[in-house]
């Protein structure tokens, strides 16, 4: 076989490589999930670590990092759990008196109204045992599921520090396996994907801790039970594009109209929510975070679509930066295409 044929062949088994990574990576999704997060949390961390590493090995600078993080974040969940579990403690506590105010705002209406009352009995008396203990059953199944993969993210400090001590060396590696005709272009690449991968993370924290603050003022001065709390998952949730509507509106709702809340007060809690949350879609989102990830829109809920559905919560988390890597390469390949002199010739050429 001649070199130019085996050049020609080297590409095609390139790219079979290729996908065959993409679709075991598909395939490993949950069992991958602590490397992904392992990953962005060390992507946080190199800065701190190279700074380091000019005074120390770079693995002392990469343990040290670890440490101080697990030491940070313990001493914030020191100072946010008992508060946050005070909120807890007094929602539970509520649960009696958000049942007597619902029966007595619902009582007279099912009084009226005694055929939806027997419909809904004669639906539960129609239950067929068998499928609700295997409803149970699937629900234990799913429980230790959700246990073993949360002992897994355990291991998440540990792969934080491999990943800072010895990353660089993986990448020399990688960047070795690249034919040096292309390694320009491949650095340019990866330089362009970590300039907008740095600038999302870093505008995404400061509009999740903004959000949080606004949020909780929100329901603080709307009167909304446990504002913080609310305010505190309004914030973590907004990591994912328009969840803090699901996940702290309609339970802040749901509270509100448990303790006697008119139709009005829900209407303003309703509309001041949204109103903080269109600052954020309009402003902070655009300017701390758009301009790094250069995304539109329409892009940012193709990718929460597709990356969801591919890789269920982890692909909503990971989706906007897993959409900045595609459209930095697409943008290549449209490039590439731009360039070719098909795309320039003239008609008949």
């Amino acid at each position: 076989m001649s070199l130019a044929a085996i050049r020609s062949r080297i590409p095609v088994l390139a790219f079979a490589v290729g996908i065959g990574l993409v679709l075991a990576v598909w395939l490993l999704r949950s069992a991958l999930a602590p490397f992904f997060l392992a990953m962005v949390l060390a992507y946080l961390q190199v800065p701190v670590v190279e700074l380091l590493a000019r005074r120390i090995r770079r693995g002392w600078a990469a343990l040290l990092v670890v440490l101080g993080t697990l030491a940070l974040l313990g001493l914030l969940l020191g100072l946010a759990i008992p508060f946050l579990i005070d909120q807890a403690d007094r929602l539970v506590e509520g649960f009696p008196a958000w049942r007597q105010a619902m029966e007595h705002r619902w009582k007279p209406w099912m009084d009226a109204h005694p055929w939806i009352v027997e419909r809904v009995g004669r639906a539960f008396g129609e239950l067929d045992a068998t499928v609700l203990l295997k409803g149970v059953l699937g629900a234990g199944s799913g429980a230790l599921s959700f246990a073993l993969q949360a002992m897994s993210f355990l291991l998440v400090p540990v792969l934080v520090y491999y990943f800072l001590a010895e990353g660089p060396e993986f990448l020399e590696r990688l960047d070795g396996l690249v034919p040096p005709r292309h390694r320009p272009r491949i650095r340019a690449t990866v330089a362009e994907i970590h300039l907008r991968l740095g600038g999302y993370i870093r505008g995404q924290i400061a509009v999740a801790l903004v959000m949080a603050i606004l949020q909780g003022l929100t329901f603080r001065l709307t009167g909304a039970p446990h504002p913080w709390l609310l305010g505190f998952v309004a914030g973590i949730s907004n990591i994912v594009p328009y969840s803090p509507y699901g996940t702290a509106l309609l339970p802040a709702l749901a509270l509100a109209g448990l303790t006697g809340a008119t139709w009005g007060r829900l209407t303003v809690i309703a509309v001041l929510f949204t109103a903080v949350q269109k600052a954020e879609a309009l402003y902070f989102t655009p300017v701390w975070v758009g301009r790094a990830s250069r995304l539109h829109p329409l892009e940012v809920l193709l990718a929460i679509l597709c990356f969801g559905f591919a890789f269920g919560l982890p692909g909503l988390v990971f989706a906007v930066p897993l959409m900045i890597i595609v459209k930095v390469l697409v943008s290549g390949l449209v490039q590439d295409y731009q360039a070719h002199p098909w795309f320039g010739g003239e008609e008949g050429a």
